[in-house]
């Protein structure tokens, strides 16, 4: 190096989260840009259970709520993170549903 110094630059990604409003019904468009899923895999998702739709609108596509919009997050998370896929997806998801129900009843008693 011709006298200059290394300098070590660390670049920082600015997340923006947006949070759904409660009790809010939300429709595949605005729930693919709270989680960056796309309105294929969200329908897909609800279509095979793993999140729930509160109502369909009379076409047939899911109204999903802050509740669903958590799930699509948690979801995304497990695929990505730690690469889960298919059957094994499932059984994650539903056990960590199933931790926070408990924890629910726990605050509940």
């Amino acid at each position: 190096m011709s006298g200059e110094t290394s300098r070590e630059t660390t670049e920082y990604m600015r997340l923006t989260v947006i949070n759904p409003e409660a009790g809010k019904l939300y429709d595949v468009r605005a729930v693919a840009e709270f989680t960056a899923v796309d309105p294929d895999g969200i329908r897909t998702y609800c279509r095979e259970g793993l999140v729930r739709a509160i109502e369909y609108k009379e076409n047939g596509e899911p109204l999903l709520d802050e509740d669903g919009i958590y799930w699509l997050r948690r979801i995304q998370d497990l695929r990505t993170e730690m690469r889960l896929e298919g059957p094994v997806l499932r059984i994650v998801l539903d056990l960590m549903q199933e931790v926070e129900r408990l924890r629910q009843e726990l605050r509940r008693s």
